[in-house]
């Protein structure tokens, strides 16, 4: 379940940030950058995706403005907006094409199409992950590892 993934990931980022001087001295300024991008950015990303999503969407929709002012306002948001977007599904579109072809699975790319819906999936995940954590943090499901053919530890578990 991939809320869990999240939860867990946002308690590692409280947990770390409860004494952030703390984290930054034992990880140094680089580690503690990517610890903030990758663990925080992460989440964030995920949480962030539909409101910037219902942005882009009322900008476009609310196109006919009051004056040339709102106009350039207008058009700067939706270009910050798509240009977000844009950048964000080819960032993840790129990594995904990478992780299949350091497998050799470069003939399942046309999936990434669905980027989109993938990381609307994200967002829900994240957003329940973070809801649960709210309302209770000490309920745990449990995932269950290593279970995928193309799993790395796939041998130990096959019978």
């Amino acid at each position: 379940m991939r809320e869990q993934i999240y939860k867990g990931w946002i308690q590692t980022w409280v947990v770390h940030m409860r004494a952030p001087r703390e984290a930054y001295r034992q990880l140094g300024f680089n580690g503690f950058m990517v610890f903030q991008l990758v663990v925080g950015g992460t989440v964030l990303t995920a949480l962030v995706h539909p409101l910037f999503a219902c942005a882009l969407i009322y900008n476009i929709v609310n196109a006919a403005p009051d004056s040339a002012q709102h106009q350039l306002v207008q058009t700067v948001l939706a270009t910050l907006h798509s240009t977000t977007f844009i950048a964000g599904y080819l960032a993840s579109i790129v990594l995904a094409l990478l992780g299949l072809a350091r497998r050799n699975l470069l003939r399942h790319a046309s999936i990434l199409v669905l980027m989109p819906i993938l990381w609307g999936l994200l967002s829900l995940a994240a957003w329940r992950g973070l809801i649960q954590l709210l309302r209770d943090p000490y309920r745990w499901e449990k995932t269950e590892h290593g279970l995928a053919r193309t799993s790395r530890q796939a041998e130990k578990y096959q019978r």
